[in-house]
């Protein structure tokens, strides 16, 4: 029996935590700040559920196989003592968060443990504690390797797909081409996605997009020459109410996360000498909206 903690039991955590609370082979554990009684989420097919285990201090958790860290990029910092109490010898911490420096954000907090950066494709709500709504299909990309192959038995026998790539930093920025398309918009008009039907809206989305992908290429990612287009035109098919992650933290007065996606492309951008100045403008605006306080687990 495997023993899996989930750190941040948020949208994410809670749809790929719910899927290993239900197979009995699995011993999981919830990391919450206050306890709940069940995981459900709900699909666009049916709604999943689960009763589920909790522990709401560091101080009552103990080493475990695999951590699910699902807390958001920024908020890595304030789990640094449930990471401690969590590690062991073998432990695997599968990082399951936006952008592509998830080994320099969780390396720091895990005493030589194996973290395996991890590409989330799902799409998905926290309605509230232990309540998720998740609009689409939900599937994991690890980086290849002893732990992404761990990561993908415990889901064995579940309807998620994990697909382990020899190319992550492909998959990493062609992920954050994907964020930095819509985001940063829909936080900053406090808009669904159909503000990218506006021309200008679009164009910027584009703007933005193209910087990201020179600066990925730059780092060895293998990006289609017109990828800003396809992103956005594939974005725009999108109901237009539909939100953003950064949409959702904004109206909900969480900090938005901004440093892990336009921030990334400041900072990589000018480590190779490329300009960035939509994604710095975007960066800054969405900086000075951010909230001071943080609901990092539950």
């Amino acid at each position: 029996m495997s023993k899996v903690a989930v750190l941040g039991v948020g949208a994410i955590g809670g749809v790929f935590g719910v899927r290993l609370c239900r197979l009995e082979r699995h011993d999981v554990t919830l990391c919450v700040r206050r306890p709940i009684e069940k995981l459900v989420v709900e699909t666009p097919d049916s709604v999943i559920e689960s009763k589920v285990k909790c522990v709401t201090s560091p101080s009552k958790a103990g080493p475990v196989d695999c951590v699910l860290l699902a807390v958001k990029g920024h908020q890595v910092p304030d789990v640094a003592g449930w990471l401690e109490a969590l590690v062991g010898g073998d432990t695997v911490i599968a990082v399951l968060q936006n952008g592509v420096e998830h080994r320099e954000r969780v390396e720091p907090y895990t005493r030589g443990a194996e973290v395996v950066p991890v590409v989330v494709n799902c799409p998905a709500d926290r309605l509230a504690p232990g309540h998720v709504a998740q609009q689409g299909g939900a599937g994991l990309v690890p980086e290849d390797g002893r732990g992404a192959r761990f990561l993908a038995s415990l889901y064995e026998d579940t309807d998620v797909p994990v697909k382990p790539t020899s190319d992550f930093t492909t998959a990493s920025w062609a992920k954050l081409c994907n964020n930095v398309g819509a985001g940063p918009a829909t936080a900053l008009t406090d808009r669904g996605r159909g503000v990218l039907h506006e021309p200008d809206v679009a164009e910027l989305c584009r703007g933005l997009v193209r910087e990201c992908a020179a600066v990925g290429r730059a780092e060895g990612a293998v990006l289609a020459d017109d990828v800003a287009e396809r992103t956005i035109e594939r974005l725009k098919d999108a109901d237009p109410e539909a939100t953003t992650s950064m949409l959702v933290d904004r109206r909900a007065g969480r900090p938005i996360e901004a440093d892990v996606m336009t921030g990334a492309v400041v900072r990589i951008g000018a480590r190779h000498g490329i300009p960035t100045p939509l994604s710095a403008a975007a960066h800054a605006l969405l900086s000075s909206i951010n909230a001071p306080n943080m609901d990092i687990t539950n």
